[in-house]
């Protein structure tokens, strides 16, 4: 049976909505909701945004998106339609006017769930261009599974390495060997087993002992023989030659453990066969080394992506004219994105610039590996400098 046809007006949300939402959202689910709470925090947010659709006067559907922060990614967090306007079509112009915002925003891709047990809602996102590319069993709180779609807005991303590639890493202070795994895997399967073990062996390999406070975190220099002592062909990019992290540290004598380990790295590196190149790279160099098959991780400073000022390395999934694209193996899962956001997360080249780069040493450093006895793009000459 045909609705009656009746107008609909799709606007933003306000806090003024907030009781109608939290009506719309007992109406629509029986489990898994967004509560009165949720809903107030990310009217306010400005990395969210809801929109509303509404006749005469009552919100009869509702879309919520978010946006990671630092990237190029939306997510639609939820879209329900009040039972009565079922069929009507307006969850297909929920999606469309949130599309909308993204594209406005800049945004590469909206990825969302979908419960694999809901044919109409799969049926709108296929229809609309989402397409799968992973599902999560056990992920509702009724043990369905959901199914994970996304789409690419106005832009065709370049595939990265593997895409299922990802390792998360297992401590708060292992995210190099995480990254690093990452890169050695995807060039040879055999040569690193992505499991713990070798996660904490690497870190021990490659720590530079003291930090801020905690554990040690990887040096560019530690990880570069790492990865030359497990048989690959190393380039290290680095653009500050002044010891890393050692900034961070106030104790003398934790400085000279520091400078002692640093020193060592580097006497080992000259009698090793990594190259080293004083600069860091350039987004063309980025883009070439990916071309050639050669395998990237880099060091960023987390404050664009969640506002806390640390040195983080992550695995660079691909790079084109526009985009680099990212594995964090240090999911920033808040509740509302799933560590699934943190695979192949796109950012734009000025973001990443921005990025990659940490502290008042301005620190950069960039990790390039391929199989030994691979050409190298300075072998080669097709180096941009």
């Amino acid at each position: 049976m045909s609705l009656p046809a009746r107008s609909v007006l799709l606007r933003a949300a306000d806090h003024d909505d907030l009781d109608a939402l939290v009506e719309l959202e007992n109406a629509c689910f029986d489990g898994d909701r967004l509560s009165r709470r949720s809903f107030r925090h990310l009217l306010r947010g400005r990395h969210s945004q809801c929109l509303v659709a509404t006749s005469e006067g009552q919100v009869v559907g509702y879309i919520l998106l978010l946006f990671r922060r630092g990237s190029s990614l939306a997510r639609v967090y939820s879209l329900a339609t009040a039972p009565a306007w079922r069929g009507s079509g307006i969850g297909r112009q929920l999606l469309q006017a949130a599309e909308s915002v993204a594209r406005e925003r800049r945004c590469l891709f909206v990825r969302l769930e979908v419960r694999e047990d809901n044919p109409a809602a799969l049926a709108l996102y296929r229809a609309k261009g989402y397409k799968l590319f992973d599902t999560e069993p056990d992920y509702y709180d009724d043990g369905a599974t959901a199914l994970r779609l996304e789409k690419a807005l106005a832009h065709t991303p370049p595939q990265p390495h593997q895409r299922q590639l990802f390792y998360r890493q297992s401590t708060p202070f292992t995210c190099g060997p995480a990254s690093l795994m990452m890169a050695m895997a995807s060039l040879d399967a055999d040569s690193c087993s992505l499991d713990t073990r070798t996660e904490i062996q690497l870190w021990r390999e490659a720590t530079t002992i003291f930090m801020t406070a905690g554990h040690g975190g990887c040096s560019p220099e530690g990880l570069a023989l790492s990865a030359w002592q497990r048989g690959f062909d190393v380039t290290l990019y680095r653009q500050c030659h002044d010891i890393p992290f050692i900034e961070g540290v106030r104790d003398e004598r934790k400085k000279q453990v520091i400078r002692l380990v640093h020193d060592d790295f580097i006497e080992r590196i000259n009698a090793s066969e990594i190259q080293l190149q004083d600069t860091a790279i350039t987004p063309a160099q980025l883009q070439q080394h990916i071309a050639a098959g050669d395998c990237l991780i880099t060091l960023i400073s987390t404050w664009r992506l969640n506002r806390n000022k640390a040195p983080h390395w992550v695995f660079v999934a691909g790079c084109d004219e526009r985009f680099v694209y990212l594995n964090d193996p240090d999911p920033d899962e808040d509740g509302h994105h799933p560590f699934h956001d943190s695979i192949h997360l796109p950012v734009s080249h000025q973001e990443f610039e921005r990025m990659a780069c940490f502290g008042s040493q301005k620190l950069k450093a960039t990790l390039v590996l391929r199989p030994a006895g691979g050409e190298t793009l300075a072998d080669a000459g097709n180096i941009v400098e």
